[in-house]
């Protein structure tokens, strides 16, 4: 079975791709949007961390052959002709594939989200679960015209430690991704017939789609719980966007989790040098800030 492989560079598409490598699996391709290679150069690799490697350097230093995915898409067919590509498996790209390309693999075309569809479809689904505090996951959907609305083939969630960091919630959704790309790879092998193998349609009453996060979306809400904020601000930190929070007649702008304390009440917000301890209907959310203006 040959596979098309299509991605960008982060853990999402690179994690996925190594140890499909590793499974005796055949990459026939890899499919980047207008690739960067650096020909006859050795680039060291991390196997632990590939956040920051490009999946079209890696798969060149491997002698798979590129597909640029910014060419006409009858360039794009004859390459995969070329290699006879039998299956599609795309994860962390951010464009829409055309639909010749979509149904040219006889096997299907297939692609890894980090959520729990139907719900957070869209290009930053871990922003918005850790924002929301809803259960995280990772699913394998076919592909279809419209984003991250084909049938689910796989799913599977997943429980993240308290104050876990973007790439660290990224890894371990690429984990368990790769574990669900085996599980489908065994299951298009062991499908012998014409027919494809079925998944599970979404349920459009559920379903929900979030774009990419606005400066609004960074306020926090004392409302809640202090750990949902904690949370929700160490897994986005990354973001390098400062987050909001007026309380007491003064506007805040926070640096940076610290702690919390769920077992904790104060009646106002109290100021430590740079530290702030800002009540929570539920505890106190212990963060640096950097600005504070009345209002």
């Amino acid at each position: 079975m040959n596979i098309l492989y299509i991605g960008s560079s982060g853990a999402l598409s690179l994690l996925p791709f190594k140890k499909l490598q590793a499974s005796g699996f055949s990459i026939s391709a890899v499919g980047v949007f207008k690739p960067t290679t650096l020909p006859d150069k050795i680039i060291a690799q991390s196997y632990e961390s590939p956040q920051h490697e490009s999946l079209a350097l890696v798969a060149s230093q491997h002698g798979i052959m590129l597909i640029d995915l910014s060419q006409p898409v009858q360039h794009i067919l004859k390459k995969c002709q070329q290699c006879a590509i039998d299956v599609i498996l795309m994860s962390c790209y951010s464009k829409r594939l055309p639909d010749a390309l979509i149904n040219y693999a006889s096997k299907g075309c297939f692609n890894m989200h980090p959520s729990l569809l139907p719900r957070y479809r869209g290009p930053e689904p871990v922003f918005w679960q850790m924002k929301e505090a809803a259960d995280l996951g990772v699913t394998w959907h076919r592909v279809i015209d419209e984003f991250d609305a084909g049938e689910i083939m796989l799913q599977k969630k997943i429980i993240v430690d308290e104050g876990d960091s973007y790439a660290s919630i990224n890894m371990q959704l690429a984990k368990t991704g790769t574990q669900l790309m085996l599980e489908l790879l065994t299951r298009l092998t062991a499908n012998r017939s014409t027919e494809k193998i079925v998944g599970t349609e979404q349920e459009s009453l559920i379903a929900s789609y979030y774009p990419y996060p606005e400066q609004r979306d960074f306020v926090i809400n004392t409302q809640g719980s202090a750990r949902q904020a904690y949370d929700f601000m160490c897994a986005t930190q990354n973001f390098g966007y400062p987050y909001q929070c007026t309380i007491d007649g003064y506007f805040f702008s926070l640096q940076q989790a610290l702690d919390y304390d769920n077992n904790l009440t104060l009646d106002t917000v109290e100021v430590h040098k740079n530290t702030l301890y800002i009540p929570f209907k539920e505890g106190v959310l212990i963060a640096a800030y950097t600005d504070k203006i009345a209002i």
